[in-house]
């Protein structure tokens, strides 16, 4: 021993690398609202974290990766990061249900009745643990989707929400308000115009839905 301040202090951290483990890197669940345009956005967050060093898990529904698989070449994109894995967790809706159009909003009901309870159960059973066995640790869902945060405090992982829209877009989300006062919203006229709402959704939107669509999820 070098009989020095700054050599046993030097030799005190040498022997506290050995005695105490090394910090992980954080472990990511990542999880998009099942549509392409939001998965797509998610998995270029997905690719930056991963070329920071941090553990990803990807959770996207079956059947949104089975099409990623079939039609793009998504796992050849990601095998370059050690850390990165993708998970999958159902719909609850049929096989050759369309997802989308009038039907489009079936989609977050099933989400809510049948996918959250497994996906509570899939974090704490440890089925979306890291290949390493690493349980999950932080948890950043579609600013879409609600319910990761109720799981998440129910278990006591912190969640992040990312929205995936443009910045255009996220503006627009400010100004709703403002449209409300000055009356262009509630929009009037023929409304079955705008397809992406089933009609039974439609007459009756009030200033809270316009405001956010997707609150109850």
């Amino acid at each position: 021993m070098i009989p020095s301040r700054s050599g046993v202090l030097a030799i005190s951290t040498l022997d506290r690398a050995h005695m105490e483990p090394e910090s992980k890197a954080p472990h990511v669940l990542i999880f998009p609202l099942p549509a392409q345009g939001h998965v797509n956005s998610m998995l270029n967050l997905a690719q930056l974290l991963s070329l920071a060093g941090l553990s990803i898990t990807f959770l996207n529904t079956d059947h949104n990766h089975n099409r990623l698989v079939l039609h793009t070449n998504i796992l050849h994109r990601f095998e370059c990061f050690p850390g990165f894995q993708f998970k999958t967790i159902p719909d609850g809706l049929p096989v050759d249900h369309p997802r989308a159009g009038d039907h489009f909003m079936e989609l977050f009901d099933s989400l809510k009745l049948v996918t959250k309870p497994i996906f509570r159960e899939m974090l704490c059973s440890g089925q979306l643990n890291s290949a390493s066995g690493q349980s999950v640790t932080c948890i950043i869902a579609d600013g879409i989707l609600s319910f990761p945060i109720d799981v998440g405090n129910e278990i006591g992982i912190p969640v992040i929400l990312f929205r995936t829209i443009s910045a255009c877009s996220f503006w627009v989300y400010f100004c709703i308000q403002d449209m409300i006062e000055a009356g262009e919203l509630p929009i009037r006229g023929n409304l079955s115009q705008f397809s992406l709402w089933p009609n039974s959704y439609l007459p009756s939107c009030s200033h809270k839905f316009l405001q956010n669509p997707f609150h109850n999820y």
